[in-house]
């Protein structure tokens, strides 16, 4: 009986360890940063207190823009090319959270949505009509940003969002079209 009480205590000891070390590494286990694959042409930088995050964008004179958050380790600049082609009277702005891409400082989802908040803010001031896209890990943001800008317009889209894989593949092309079905 005592050596099934200390195996129990082994056990449970190293389970304690675990959650332990789970828990010390989450932020490892859930962000994977990657480089920047494209340099930034026309670069925006926003300057927060505690780190420097790098915008890729395609600048137009316009009232509309597309904001995207991307997925959790992708590049979002090499999507750039794509989202301007399929989007040609939008300005484009690709947002590379903190650590990934050339941003500076570690990524939290606090300090995502406090930059993609600060963003939008500035966004704002620039274009009237402002469409929100978020993928995999960029769904939780844009979806935030969208809740605490309760007068959303014109719309969020969320493509694959935590659990699902629905227009998880779509080419920018294709997401364009999907895009002026999906958002009022």
């Amino acid at each position: 009986m005592r050596m099934l009480f200390t195996l129990t205590g082994y056990v449970l000891a190293g389970y304690c360890l675990l959650c332990l070390l789970l828990y010390l590494l989450q932020r490892q286990l859930i962000y994977f940063p990657v480089p920047a694959q494209l340099p930034p042409t026309d670069p925006l930088l926003q300057q927060q207190a505690d780190a420097t995050v790098l915008v890729s964008r395609k600048a137009r004179e316009t009232s509309q823009a597309l904001l995207y958050f991307g997925g959790n380790s992708e590049d979002v600049s090499v999507a750039l090319p794509e989202f301007a082609a399929a989007f040609p009277n939008h300005a484009i702005y690709l947002m590379h959270y903190r650590g990934y891409g050339g941003s500076s400082g570690k990524p939290s989802e606090q300090a995502q949505v406090a930059d993609a908040l600060a963003l939008f803010d500035q966004l704002q001031t620039k274009h009237s009509d402002i469409t929100v896209l978020g993928r995999s890990l960029g769904s939780g943001i844009a979806v935030q940003l969208a809740a605490l800008y309760q007068a959303f317009a014109p719309g969020i889209a969320t493509l694959r969002s935590y659990s699902g894989s629905h227009n998880s593949n779509l080419p920018a092309s294709q997401l364009a079209a999907w895009l002026a079905t999906a958002t009022p």
